[in-house]
């Protein structure tokens, strides 16, 4: 199970990024190039933390991040607006593959912006997606709600889909955790999680 890494101050930035799989075929003799997309875009992000107390805040995220380096970690995805209340959203029927991903138990009327953040729980682990246009939810609750990148898992009827807080789950990067001591008491930690999956 991955480690909370808690954003108990905030961040001072972030750095989120896309990573593509996908890749353009351009032909030796000049010919029309051709895009060819792949399953399996993520995302990662590089975080800049406030600095902390080493004594109360700071020991707490060093831990963290010493734990996460080895179990895989797990940390809020920074809002790009104002979620509002989504109500509790899950994936509506199994076996959905693609770029659209239908859901029922929104707020009726809720509007999914395009560039919001979203992460669905599926077999235990998190993957964060993006949405690609506008949506809004039926009186039902129920949206088709067009996604980035293409799911990579096919989750199951019920799964949770985080509106509120999107969660981003995976490894850190780099073999070891390192953090800045000044001669102060208080501390300055970056780290970087991609997603696993």
């Amino acid at each position: 199970m991955s480690i909370l890494i808690p954003t108990i101050r905030g961040i001072v930035g972030g750095t989120p990024r896309l990573i593509d799989f996908g890749g353009v075929q351009t032909p030796p003799g000049g010919g029309v190039a051709q895009r060819l997309n792949r399953i399996g875009n993520r995302f990662g992000i590089d975080i800049e933390m406030p600095s902390l107390d080493t004594a109360g805040d700071g020991r707490v995220v060093i831990a963290r991040l010493c734990r996460a380096l080895t179990e895989g970690g797990l940390f809020a995805f920074p809002a790009t607006i104002d979620p509002g209340n989504p109500g509790a959203p899950v994936v509506n029927v199994g076996g959905q593959t693609g770029s659209t991903l239908n859901l029922r138990g929104f707020t009726p009327g809720y509007t999914a912006s395009e560039g919001q953040f979203f992460s669905i729980i599926y077999g235990g682990r998190r993957y964060l997606h993006g949405v690609s246009a506008d949506a809004a939810a039926d009186s039902y609750g129920m949206m088709s709600l067009p996604i980035f990148p293409m799911l990579r898992i096919s989750p199951n009827d019920g799964a949770v889909c985080e509106f509120a807080t999107p969660y981003i789950e995976g490894f850190l990067s780099g073999n070891a955790q390192e953090w800045t001591l000044p001669a102060s008491r208080y501390l300055n930690v970056k780290f970087t999680v991609t997603e696993a999956a």
